[in-house]
């Protein structure tokens, strides 16, 4: 007899019910790849266990992979066990990472049970990881927020009104502050954590009501330079694989993103392939567990210092171009050979060379060349960045960097390789595409160009502003120095999140009418005016676009609060 192990606050390992059938061990080496469990014993001491110590003292990640594997729950979920079997499921989609994973939501009446993965999600497949399988308790927590509130000053209490109270009070102050100050002086700013459908009906909002283009979004800020700099490229502001590709790939260049802390689902997609024998380059100042962890390690590490992106990446495009390693074919058949010839003239130059580069990038030169080699030579080579390479003043430079060196060595078009954003929050891509930005509508469409906007001024029936509107930063200004003086913030804290957090705090301060729509009473929140209740994605109906560009349906699995 062995003792349950109820270490994991997520779900409970009783030994008693263990018949040793090894799937929780396969699950967690094959799908999740950490290797935290093994088999003890011999005969009918045979036991499961996560290494010399317990659960949550092992190397588990509590992604869940063994208690989805576990036949007879020896593994089992703790909420399971103090609430029972779940009646009936309903298919929705995790609102934490870009991966977009899709699970079951199993329930009893409006409570949820657990969170399953679905097997026939696209983007995960029947993996998950921690956050979407356990952390979802926000949804139901204590401190959300579920009545709407006025003030008409952030030093007075609030106060709870009803809906009908709430709007008209937000409605009339944005009324009179464009009355006072103009129409240029209101604004808002989406969420890449809301639905499509929300993002869109806000910059509706802003455009058919306000009759300005002031509306931004945090997702413009971390992943504005791939939009950027892929369109250039490319000619489309999106990641040209899905995650599925990466089992094809034969090369992977990781730069500035840490897969297995943002991206658990798709790093563990990506740390099979290298234990089927993939070759793995990661470029990082730190050393991520991409670069070595249990049965991956990565061929070449290059601590390139911070803001040394695009150097590294002349670097290595300079070792392509001039050791040969193009990919001629491809260039003639598929690149814009004059733009290409000038391209190569220009990484070819010595003070390109990895040797020249070493001073500012601190990574020793013969491994950037080799790590050349086996990109352009390797096979199929893909490459994925994260957050390290947007939020960056070069960020488009680097990002237009990458779909060169890809270009070059044919890299682009096929399974296996491509240039790919990791994106951060669920909906960074689908917020761009509704139209977020205040220079676009939705789809990348300038609000300048007259076809454009007359399409939209047809279907909406107003008259719409040609000239480009007021991004956050440009909007907090024009706050401090007293000309804007109104904000709808959905779904964002950017007293919490934006930098120069004197300057923001400064800039809310400034403003006549703040209206705040979240779930919880947030950092934003000390400086509204309207604080109106919003829905967790566990509450509504809609749709998120997650990194791959795969639009996945969100559905209504419980009243809403």
């Amino acid at each position: 007899w062995l003792a349950k192990d109820t270490s994991n606050p997520y779900f409970t390992y009783d030994p008693s019910k263990c018949i040793v059938c090894n799937r929780c061990v396969r699950a967690c080496e094959e799908v999740q790849g950490t290797f935290a469990l093994t088999i003890t014993g011999r005969g009918f001491e045979s036991r499961v266990a996560a290494g010399p110590t317990d659960f949550l003292g092992s190397e588990c990640v509590s992604c869940g992979a063994c208690v989805q594997a576990c036949p007879t729950a020896t593994l089992i979920e703790n909420k399971v066990i103090e609430h029972g079997q779940p009646e009936h499921s309903v298919v929705t989609t995790c609102a934490y990472c870009g991966v977009g994973c899709s699970f079951k939501a199993e329930m009893q009446g409006d409570r949820v049970i657990r969170m399953v993965p679905y097997k026939d999600g696209k983007a995960n497949e029947g993996h998950s990881c921690v956050k979407g399988r356990f952390a979802w308790g926000y949804a139901t927590h204590t401190d959300r927020m579920t009545k709407p509130m006025i003030r008409a000053k952030i030093t007075d209490p609030w106060r709870e009104v009803s809906w009908e109270e709430a709007i008209n009070y937000a409605a009339s102050e944005f009324k009179r502050i464009q009355s006072k100050y103009g129409r240029e002086s209101v604004g808002a700013i989406t969420s890449s954590r809301c639905t499509n459908e929300e993002v869109f009906l806000v910059q509706k909002l802003v455009r058919a009501a306000f009759r300005n283009n002031n509306v931004d979004t945090c997702a413009r800020v971390c992943h504005s330079p791939t939009g950027y700099g892929l369109r250039t490229t490319l000619g489309t502001s999106a990641g040209t694989q899905d995650f599925k590709s990466v089992a094809k790939s034969d090369v992977i260049l990781v730069i500035g993103a840490n897969p297995t802390d943002g991206h658990p689902v798709f790093a563990s997609r990506m740390k099979k392939r290298i234990r089927q024998g993939a070759r793995l380059i990661v470029a990082d100042p730190r050393k991520i567990d991409m670069v070595q962890s249990p049965h991956v390690k990565a061929d070449y590490h290059l601590p390139l210092r911070p803001g040394t992106n695009v150097a590294l990446l002349n670097a290595l495009s300079h070792v392509v171009v001039t050791e040969g390693l193009i990919d001629e074919a491809y260039v003639r058949e598929r690149c814009d050979l004059g733009d290409f010839e000038h391209w190569a003239r220009f990484v070819a130059r010595e003070e390109n060379s990895p040797e020249m580069s070493e001073q500012y990038t601190g990574v020793p030169a013969a491994d950037v060349r080799a790590a050349a080699r086996l990109y352009a030579t390797g096979g199929n080579g893909a490459i994925y960045y994260g957050l390290g390479v947007t939020e960056h003043s070069q960020g488009s430079t680097t990002v237009m960097a990458m779909a060169n060196l890809a270009m070059a060595t044919g890299n682009i078009g096929r399974d296996g390789v491509g240039i790919n954003p990791l994106r951060g929050q669920n909906n960074v891509q689908g917020s761009c595409d509704m139209g977020s930005f205040p220079h676009e509508f939705s789809g990348y469409r300038h609000v300048s160009d007259d076809s454009t906007r007359q399409v939209f001024e047809m279907l909406w029936g107003v008259p719409l502003d040609p000239e480009q509107g007021l991004r956050i930063n440009n909007m907090l200004d024009e706050a401090v120095e007293g000309t804007f003086k109104g904000l709808y913030v959905q779904g964002e804290d950017i007293a919490q999140s934006d930098p120069n957090t004197k300057h923001v705090t400064a800039g809310l301060a400034s403003m006549e009418c703040v209206v705040i729509q979240d779930i919880f009473l947030n950092e934003t929140a000390k400086y509204a005016h309207v604080f109106l209740p919003g829905a967790s994605f566990l509450e509504k109906d809609g749709t998120f676009t997650n990194a791959e560009r795969r639009i996945n349906r969100v559905r209504q699995v419980m009243a809403p609060l």
